[in-house]
């Protein structure tokens, strides 16, 4: 048996095909235009090595066409024309997710794959299929916004339907992929073990023989010991560290860079998110903070410095009306979430609640003092406020107002920072305000306003309602914090994370389209979601061991520090080592999750609400400890 495959360069797929065990040969179109090809008992042509789809040379492709009416087998990827079929331009697509509709006849079904199957192929390019033969028998097919997890249950034809082809055999010799294939693993393509049962139904297709190697993941992740617990969390927060150094803007003098959005291109290429926000530099700055306190670490100090220098220079107002208010982006100038101006601040009042330090603390309580002018009567503030429409009538209007958005997303980090500002100053307005909104959001619980999930909402809960109970001491407190607690546990996956939910789905971006979306498609898919919930957790449990003492509260943050130990990306991609993706499922293993979200989907990485959030509550407990 010998392949012959047609490409411009190697890549992922060439590679798994020569472990076939037969004879093969690798080469562009143009060194065999006058190179008999009658030798070769089978055919490969990759065009996705290239981002302008193929289109063979007509001299080469009447060699291929006599080759194919033999009965040779051809597996084309990526490529115009072929036989009777010819495609559009290439179009760049988002969203859209693979689904596997099993064949009738078993000679065309995929081994490992069932009728339903989904897989993602993230930000990559099509060329859809005009024409098609009468007898062809598709594979996969496009459907935009799939709202399931890894499995949709519907039928072949109900898949099919008319939905544009991405995979089909044009004859019983003849197999064709309208996508980038070719460098699927360093694409990233998920979930892998579905990918990798397609990819050896197309090899062994092709040359009789599965595959001896796959390419080892671009993101790979570790088992811990127990024994070896305390080093290897040194190791993830080190590797966490350099993350975050290497998105710094001028040093940090300019913030930091939002991270990595969800966008991999077929080649691998991951698009990096540039927007400058205040709350990414502020989680940062609280990061390396507490590197520089737990390790004795200068470098790390000066950095904290810089950040925290730029949320409260230039993105933050000195004078006038509009006094503490803290700038959400270099672009949205003029607005102010409070929840990214909690958790921008937040590092400034846990390092003087820790040490006693007081650096930058009249601008953190400049920003609680906006913040406080700006909230209603029960405690809870409006989502969000512009300072266009800012004016002494609209403050009077939100003050006097009964309620704002009751939500813990948006307002149980604010009632956090009111309550650390307390015991930074033993300023009573602080207290009053910070206890009022929680009790006012617990009253609600858990039918308060979701944002992603109903998960979200407990995980966002827990430090606020630790930091509650560690100035008040009262039982009442303290039973709100173990409420949520036993009801999060409720969802905590065997690997360590905790599952999505979301009763009745009443989440404001759940199962949505065309704007942001929660990870969740059913309650009990087994996604964990390391941006809105999860991420919260290290420093919410570490802070309700410091108040309480008791030892469940150690316990939880073990469980949830070794979580974090075990998907951390290890990587040789240095924009990927040492980071967090959004979403992990916790049943294959990997990073996967619904990735319908237009701005954070499954793939992205945030520097600060994932990594740097991360970070400070694996550090706050060790900290703690060591003191």
């Amino acid at each position: 048996m010998e392949l012959l495959i047609i490409t411009q360069r190697e890549s992922d797929l060439s590679h798994v095909l020569k472990s076939c065990g037969v004879e093969t040969d690798l080469y562009p179109v143009s060194a065999l235009i006058e190179k008999d090809i009658s030798a070769y008992d089978c055919f490969a042509v990759i065009g996705g090595t290239q981002e302008e789809n193929m289109v063979l040379d007509a001299r080469m492709r009447a060699k291929l066409e006599e080759q194919t009416a033999l009965g040779k087998k051809i597996y084309l990827e990526y490529n115009n024309s072929y036989g009777h079929v010819y495609s559009d331009r290439p179009k760049q697509i988002s969203h859209h997710r693979l689904v596997y509709a099993a064949p009738a006849h078993t000679a065309y079904a995929v081994e490992g794959l069932e009728t339903g199957d989904i897989l993602d192929d993230h930000y990559n390019h099509y060329i859809k299929p005009w024409v098609q033969h009468k007898g062809a028998v598709p594979l996969l097919v496009y459907h935009d916004y799939v709202p399931a997890h890894s499995h949709w249950s519907k039928s072949v034809e109900e898949i099919i339907g008319k939905q544009p082809w991405a995979m089909w055999f044009s004859a019983s010799n003849i197999l064709m992929t309208a996508f980038r294939l070719c460098d699927f693993n360093q694409a990233r393509l998920a979930p892998q073990k579905k990918w990798h049962s397609l990819i050896t139904f197309i090899a062994k297709w092709l040359t009789g023989n599965e595959p001896a190697a796959f390419p080892t993941p671009v993101c790979q992740f570790i088992e811990l010991q127990p024994e070896n617990f305390d080093a290897t969390l040194d190791n993830t927060i080190s590797a966490g560290i350099q993350w975050l150094k290497r998105y710094l803007a001028d040093g940090g003098k300019q913030g930091i860079l939002e991270g990595l959005t969800h966008h991999i291109l077929p080649d691998g290429t991951n698009l990096v998110a540039t927007t400058i926000r205040t709350d990414c530099a502020g989680e940062a700055g609280g990061a390396f903070r507490l590197h520089g306190l737990l390790y004795n670490d200068q470098e790390s100090h000066c950095l904290a410095d810089t950040l925290e220098d730029f949320c409260f220079g230039p993105m933050q107002v000195h004078e006038g009306i509009h006094k503490g208010m803290v700038r959400w982006t270099e672009t949205a100038w003029d607005i102010c979430y409070q929840d990214d101006v909690a958790r921008a601040i937040l590092p400034t009042l846990l390092y003087c609640v820790l040490t006693g330090e007081r650096r930058k603390l009249d601008h953190a309580l400049d920003a609680l003092d906006f913040l406080t002018k700006t909230t209603s009567k029960d405690g809870i503030r409006i989502s969000r406020t512009s300072n266009s429409t800012l004016d002494e009538d609209e403050i009077k209007r939100l003050q006097e107002a009964s309620t704002g958005t009751p939500s813990a997303h948006y307002n149980a980090y604010y009632h956090a920072t009111l309550l650390l500002g307390y015991l930074c100053t033993g300023k009573q307005e602080y207290l009053d305000m910070g206890r009022k909104g929680l009790e006012s959001l617990m009253a609600m619980y858990p039918e308060t306003r979701r944002e992603q999930s109903e998960t979200e909402e407990m995980c966002r809960l827990i430090f606020p309602l630790a930091c509650l109970y560690g100035v008040t001491k009262e039982k009442f407190h303290y039973d709100l914090l173990n409420r949520v607690c036993a009801d999060l546990e409720k969802h905590r996956h065997p690997f360590g994370g905790y599952c999505e939910w979301d009763m009745g789905y009443k989440a404001t971006y759940a199962r949505k389209v065309n704007t942001e979306c929660s990870l969740l498609a059913e309650n009990g898919d087994p996604v964990a979601d390391l941006l809105y919930s999860t991420n919260w957790l290290s420093l919410g449990f570490a802070y309700a061991y410091m108040v309480t003492k008791e030892q469940k509260f150690k316990d939880l943050w073990h469980n949830v520090a070794s979580f974090f130990i075990r998907t951390q990306i290890h990587s040789e991609n240095k924009w990927l080592d040492g980071g967090w993706c959004r979403a992990f499922d916790m049943d294959t293993q990997e990073i996967y999750g619904v990735p319908h979200d237009v701005g954070w989907a499954a793939c992205c990485i945030e520097s600060g609400w994932t990594v740097s959030e991360i970070l400070l509550g694996l550090q706050w407990m060790q900290y703690i400890e060591k003191k």
